[in-house]
């Protein structure tokens, strides 16, 4: 048994810190024409609260309700329009780098029109790849509305092509959410979340990922880097290393905590010093 906890632990995460493989890595940049659209998506420049309505555009140009997502303090909780009941949805996160590069490109101007800016741009949310239009404040250069037209013939993200996402930065709208309670960390998981958690590695490290057998071998499947928030994976059967967007591990899971029920099991040495498993 304690074999298979050794092997267990060592194929889950095989952390090393690298600083000679970046420039191979064809390292992807965000479209210059976006930068205004890029301010207004940012997470980083979003309030503690707002919410975000997205409503299904019928043929008339109606607008029939589909969900609110509710973001408070990050934490995040969704509502469907058929149902009362706000479901946790973890962490709030909107990259501006997609697995495969920019989530905003081919931005351009459409009109000026009263307080708001209009653009249209191309979104990418791997696998899915949309034409966009996008509204923001010309005062606060805030996002208040983003339409997606999803590609006829193509898998949809959504159970319909057109949607229509509308921003709302209300301070006491957490109040509305009920029935849903803030999920929190597991306190027996204290170091582990501290060693996992994305702002406590190294600018740059390598996770490779191991098949365990039967025997207890050891197969090689997959390499992931890290530089500087960009990742890029390869598959053990390739030599080429592929764009996988910005490196992101919450220790929140959708549903609430990524780990639970820790133990300190024992503690092993290595070549890197002692390892608590």
């Amino acid at each position: 048994m304690a074999k298979i906890l050794t092997y267990a632990g060592a194929i889950a995460l095989a952390i090393v810190i690298s600083n000679s493989w970046a420039q191979a890595s064809g390292r992807p940049k965000p479209d210059p024409s976006c930068s205004e659209v890029d301010k207004a998506y940012d997470q980083e420049k979003r309030p503690e609260q707002y919410s975000i309505t997205t409503h299904e555009v019928q043929a008339d140009g109606s607008l029939k309700p589909y969900q609110v997502l509710q973001v408070t303090k990050r934490a995040s909780f969704k509502k469907y329009a058929a149902s009362d009941k706000w479901l946790p949805n973890g962490e709030a996160y909107f990259p501006l780098m997609d697995r495969m590069g920019p989530t905003f490109t081919s931005c351009k101007v459409l009109d000026r029109k009263g307080s708001f800016l209009h653009y249209a741009a191309t979104w990418h949310g791997f696998p899915y790849v949309t034409k966009a239009e996008l509204w923001i404040t010309s005062d606060d250069h805030r996002l208040a509305k983003m339409l997606r037209r999803y590609p006829k013939g193509r898998p949809l993200q959504l159970p319909f092509a057109v949607a229509l996402d509308v921003y709302a930065y209300d301070t006491t709208a957490s109040s509305s959410v009920t029935g849903a309670s803030t999920p929190g960390p597991d306190p027996s998981c204290l170091d582990v979340n501290n060693a996992y958690r994305q702002g406590n590695r190294p600018p740059r490290y390598t996770i490779t990922t191991y098949q365990v057998k039967d025997d207890g071998s050891l197969k090689p499947y997959q390499a992931m880097r890290v530089a500087d928030d960009n990742s890029y994976t390869k598959y053990a059967f390739a030599d080429k290393w592929l764009p996988h967007g910005k490196a992101y591990f919450s220790i929140m899971d959708r549903m609430g905590p990524k780990f639970t029920s820790c133990k300190l099991v024992g503690e092993e040495s290595s070549a890197s010093g002692k390892l608590l498993h």
